[in-house]
């Protein structure tokens, strides 16, 4: 026999959205758009194997152009598919922060996770095991006025292949 090719499921964000996801019709072609005068876009996703073993995230910051002023794709570690989502938003929003070019912009943050939305928007309240990084998620938003909007996973595949590049 044969050796075999060991292939590692990556599951993205969360179940429910995957599943909810695949029951969308989407009348017109979704397709990233640039952000207005004055604003730069972050785009953020997280991925997990399906055993939770390890996961990475990714981002993207872009200018009004679409130019990618800076991104990353790290490795996280063991976990649930939801931390490798919040991470990879705090993450992002550490980067914006930390930026002094960034500075002079305001910040439109994107995310294909409608859980880890609901939890920082405060539609839906989140597990006391996640609270502490959804926290300073939130007090970043807060602190830089964030324009903080969920999006179709259409939309996030750049981030969702730079992701699923920290996984190896």
């Amino acid at each position: 026999m044969g050796r075999g090719r060991h292939v590692e499921k990556i599951q993205c964000a969360w179940v429910g959205d995957r599943l909810s996801a695949s029951k969308r019709r989407f009348s017109k072609q979704q397709v990233w758009k640039a952000p207005p005068i004055g604003f730069l876009k972050l785009d953020v996703d997280g991925a997990m194997v399906s055993n939770g073993s390890k996961g990475s995230i990714g981002g993207t910051v872009r200018n009004i152009l679409g130019v990618c002023l800076d991104t990353f794709s790290l490795p996280i570690g063991p976990g649930p598919p939801i931390m490798a989502e919040l991470e990879a938003i705090f993450h992002g929003l550490s980067v914006f922060s930390s930026n002094h070019g960034f500075k002079k912009f305001r910040l439109i943050l994107e995310i294909d996770c409608s859980v880890a939305f609901k939890w920082i928007s405060n539609s839906t309240p989140c597990p006391t095991a996640f609270e502490p990084l959804v926290r300073r998620c939130k007090d970043i938003i807060a602190s830089f006025s964030v324009v903080f909007r969920h999006v179709p996973r259409e939309i996030n595949l750049t981030t969702d292949s730079l992701a699923k590049e920290g996984i190896g």
